[in-house]
């Protein structure tokens, strides 16, 4: 008799943008089911939905890119082989959009020092705020943090550079 094959769930990545108490109800559904993958699924999209409300400070959003990482896209010591994948997906899938939205904010950024620096703000104004506003994107660890990629965080940087 041949071994039957492993029954392989399918977990669906991430949605974003629907309302928090969506996720809510669909984690608590999984969880219920005892399917924790598809619970990080659906906490990861609530987490990077909550991460791009432009409503929100670069503080807060950081907060739940790195909760998101933290809480939902680490395996454990112990996980399948099918369950890191999935895991590390889900991490893409976070790193993808905290990028985004860190380029987003350091190209706006670099937009309004250029557009200041040509209605006549002097050079050492637009580097104080620069260096205070890059310092809140990128911290003061030296590398990169860790919900951007390397390549996000050198072109930031590079940014930076160009005011500081």
């Amino acid at each position: 008799m041949a071994p039957t094959p492993q029954h392989r769930q399918f977990h669906p990545t991430p949605v974003i943008g629907h309302p928090d108490h969506w996720y809510k109800s669909h984690a608590e559904q999984a969880e219920a089911a005892g399917d924790m993958l598809a619970r990080c699924a659906y906490k990861v999209g609530q987490y990077i939905t909550l991460g791009l409300d432009p409503h929100r400070s670069w503080e807060e959003k950081a907060k739940y890119f790195r909760h998101c990482l933290k809480h939902h896209c680490i395996a454990a010591s112990d996980a399948t082989p099918d369950e890191i994948v999935f895991r590390q997906k889900l991490r893409a899938i976070v790193l993808r959009h905290a990028g985004q939205e860190g380029l987003n904010l350091a190209r706006k950024a670099h937009a309004d020092f250029k557009m200041r620096l040509e209605m006549g703000a002097t050079r050492d104004v637009l580097a104080e705020d620069a260096d205070d506003l890059f310092l809140m994107l990128l911290g003061n660890s030296g590398s990169h943090p860790e919900f951007f990629t390397p390549e996000v965080y050198e072109e930031i940087r590079s940014l930076r550079n160009r005011w500081v």
